[in-house]
C-alpha cells in the first residue's frame, strides 16, 4: 500500500543532507524534549488533583481523575502534524515470500520501476519489525532504501516491555492513573518535587521508587501512542527515543536491534526528518485520531482483504484483481 503526500515545502535530496554518524552521536537517552513534556504530565496531574491543605493539615484532593480527562489535557498541550491533505492511496500486489531476503529486495525493484525513480530518488519504506530488519539487509543493496519501523506495531511492543501483561491497556492505563496520583500524594505530604523520589540511598523506598518508574515509562510510552494519534513527529521520535534502551533490559532483541537501526536512519537523513514533520502518521481519519503508516495497512489493507476475501475459493488472477 503506498501513500502518496503532497508537501507544502519543496525537499532536494542531496548527498550534502546525510549526516555522517559516528560512536559519539547520540541516539537514546531523555531529549530535553521529552523532559518537557514529561513536566507537561507532571504538572498536569498536579493541576488536576487540586491539592488542599486544611489548617489542622489534612491533605485533601480531587478523587474524579480518569484517563480521558489526563489524555484530552495532554493532547491540548501538544502541537499537531499531518496538516496536510488526505494521502493519494495505492495498493500494488507484489508476489513471493515475505520470508525471502532476495524476494524482498525484488519487491523494492518493483517500486523502484512503478514510480520511476532514478539513483536520486529514496524509496521510503515503513514495515513491521520483521520486514524492517530484512529491509535493513536491502538497504545494503541498494542504499536509496529508507527502511522506516512501523510505530504502531512498536508502540505495542513498548507496552508490553512495560509490563508482560496478560490485562487489556484500559486496566494498565487506569493503573498509570492511580499510580500518577499516589506518587504525587507522597510527594506532597513529604514536601519534596516529583523528581526528587528517586534521589537518595539506593536501597531505600524501594517501592515508591519502583512506582515511579511505572508511572515515568509509561508516560512515555503514553507520549509516543499520543503523537502518533496527533500526527507529532518530534514526539513520537523523543519518545521512542528516551524509551529505548528498556528493550534490551526486558529482552525484545529484534526491537532491540530495529530501534537502532530505525533512529540511525533518522539522525542520518535531515530530509527524512523534514518529511516527517508533516506527516509522521497519515491524515486518513478525523484529526488528532491519525493512524500510523503499519495501522493503517493492517487496518485498510490487510484487515479489509481479510474480510471480504477469506473464504472465497479464487486463483491467484482473481486473487489480485480483488485487491
Amino acid at each position: 500500500m503506498v501513500f502518496q503526500s503532497t508537501l507544502p515545502i519543496s525537499i532536494n535530496e542531496m548527498p550534502k543532507e546525510i549526516r555522517e554518524l559516528n560512536a559519539d552521536t547520540p541516539l537514546f537517552g531523555m531529549t530535553l524534549g521529552m523532559r518537557v513534556m514529561q513536566n507537561k504530565v507532571d504538572s498536569i496531574f498536579e493541576r488536576l488533583l487540586n491539592f488542599k491543605m486544611s489548617k489542622s493539615e489534612n491533605l485533601s484532593y480531587n478523587k474524579n481523575l480518569d484517563v480521558e480527562i489526563i489524555e484530552k489535557e495532554i493532547i491540548t498541550q501538544c502541537d499537531f502534524g499531518c496538516l496536510i491533505p488526505p494521502p493519494n492511496v495505492v495498493i500494488l500486489t507484489p508476489t513471493g515470500s515475505p520470508n525471502d531476503d532476495n524476494k524482498i529486495f525484488c519487491i523494492t525493484q518493483m517500486y523502484k520501476e512503478e514510480f520511476s525513480l532514478n539513483d536520486n530518488k529514496y524509496l521510503d519504506i515503513c514495515a513491521d519489525v520483521a520486514i524492517f530488519r530484512r529491509l535493513i539487509k536491502s538497504h545494503a543493496r541498494w542504499k536509496k532504501i529508507r527502511p522506516i519501523l512501523g510505530q504502531w506495531h512498536t508502540s505495542k511492543n513498548m507496552l508490553n516491555a512495560i509490563v508482560d501483561y496478560r490485562s487489556t491497556r484500559r486496566i494498565l492505563e487506569l493503573v498509570w492513573v492511580a499510580t500518577g496520583i499516589a506518587i504525587h500524594i507522597y510527594a506532597k505530604i513529604k514536601n519534596i518535587g516529583i523528581e526528587e523520589i528517586l534521589t537518595g540511598p539506593t536501597d531505600q523506598n524501594i517501592c515508591i521508587k519502583a512506582w515511579y518508574f511505572y508511572y515515568q515509562y509509561f508516560t512515555i510510552w503514553k507520549s509516543h501512542l499520543i503523537g502518533i494519534c496527533i500526527g507529532n513527529y518530534n514526539l513520537q521520535r523523543n519518545s521512542l527515543t528516551a524509551f529505548a534502551p528498556l528493550f534490551p533490559v526486558t529482552g525484545k532483541n529484534n526491537y532491540t536491534t530495529s530501534v537502532v537501526h530505525f533512529l540511525s536512519i533518522l539522525k542520518k537523513y535531515l530530509n527524512l526528518e523534514r518529511k516527517f514533520q508533516y506527516c509522521a502518521s497519515i491524515n486518513l481519519a478525523r484529526k488528532g485520531h491519525y493512524p500510523a503508516f503499519d495501522e493503517a495497512l493492517k487496518t485498510y489493507g490487510i484487515g479489509y482483504i481479510k474480510q471480504n476475501i477469506i473464504g472465497n475459493i479464487i486463483d491467484q488472477e482473481n486473487l489480485n484483481l480483488q485487491i
